[in-house]
């Protein structure tokens, strides 16, 4: 049940907050006219809703996980962590590793890091009508890092606002990898949904994604959109597929012209910006899912097109040190960085 001071209760418009739980965890939303935001701050802060309320779509996919299932008891532990295990989709923060299980200092950290795993702190630093805010904390356990993001959402406004801060708390120097995982599934994902891109970066699928049902018989790269599949024709990197498809196909673009991107449902004439900085998040990985893998964990059931800002390639941690793409930063230093978020209707644009 969800706990409202006496002003929120009689404030049934504008921005608001609400703090409650669910399952067992600790939840927050942020919500005004346009959207609604929830993070299940128990687990990784992860964005499990982005509501756009005037036709009623929600952009994040929605595993078959439960979100209660974070703290179920393992047949045994996986090799590569728990994070397969209690995925319940959405969009999460990854750091300070992304991708496979990782040696971290002599600490072993699994797929994907520790901040979309560990319960995050939330401070409420505005509530009011017009404008909310919350700052969101956590402290790693196995690296030395204090992550911290402000969100806030303003009235009237389709845009969610970070911005996000990252410290070393330890004493020497740490490289170490930032992404964002925003994973978009149905109502909002279908056939005609079309990712675009400004000038003409490169696009890249690795050997290590060829997989059955890939369109893709070894090592491909090309200028984006489009790339020579098995049979010789092209395949448009741009676009998710139906579901009958079954296909699955994962890719990373480079040398991008500006941090930002559009993923746009063109039946519905819908769409969500997502806009940052480059100099940070310099690679784009997408993650296609259209129901085209039948083992574990997916068994054939999930639908879904992610599109990731990336610090840093490939995702594998010790490889990306050695290719010089990891960040960097040294003993009690810190950076920062702002990321947006916005639901966009084509006729607005």
């Amino acid at each position: 049940m969800e706990h409202l001071d006496a002003c929120a209760q009689t404030r049934n418009y504008g921005c608001r907050i609400r703090q409650y739980i669910y399952q067992g965890i600790a939840m927050l939303s942020l919500e005004n006219q346009k959207i609604k935001v929830v993070f299940a701050l128990g687990k990784g802060a992860d964005i499990v809703e982005f509501l756009y309320k005037p036709t009623d779509i929600d952009f994040m996919w929605h595993s078959f996980n439960e979100l209660n299932n974070v703290n179920h008891v393992q047949t045994i532990p996986a090799a590569e962590g728990s994070f397969l295990d209690t995925y319940v989709g959405g969009w999460q923060e990854l750091c300070p590793t992304y991708g496979s299980r990782a040696m971290y200092c002599g600490g072993s950290i699994g797929a994907h890091g520790e901040a979309c795993l560990y319960p995050w702190d939330a401070q409420i630093l505005q509530d009011t009508r017009e404008y909310v805010e919350v700052k969101l904390t956590l402290r790693t356990t196995r690296s030395p890092f204090l992550l911290e993001k402000t969100v806030g959402l303003q009235e009237n406004e389709a845009r969610l606002a970070l911005h996000q801060k990252i410290t070393n708390l330890g004493s020497v120097t740490q490289d170490f990898m930032w992404a964002h995982h925003p994973a978009f599934g149905v109502p909002f994902l279908d056939d005609s949904v079309r990712l675009h891109l400004k000038g003409t970066p490169r696009v890249t699928v690795p050997e290590a994604t060829i997989a059955h049902r890939c369109p893709f018989a070894k090592e491909t790269t090309g200028v984006w959109p489009t790339l020579p599949g098995r049979d010789g024709r092209a395949v448009d990197m741009s676009r998710a597929y139906a579901p009958n498809d079954k296909l699955y196909m994962e890719y990373f673009i480079s040398e991008l012209a500006e941090g930002r991107y559009e993923l746009v449902n063109h039946h519905m004439g819908l769409g969500m910006r997502m806009s940052w900085d480059p100099s940070v998040f310099r690679y784009l990985w997408v993650w296609g899912l259209y129901c085209g893998i039948e083992e574990y964990p997916w068994y054939g059931r999930a639908y879904v097109m992610a599109v990731e800002p990336w610090s840093s390639m490939p995702a594998d941690f010790e490889t990306a040190q050695k290719n010089g793409t990891v960040l960097h930063l040294a003993a009690n230093a810190w950076k920062e960085t702002d990321f947006t978020a916005e639901v966009f209707q084509q006729e607005d644009r």
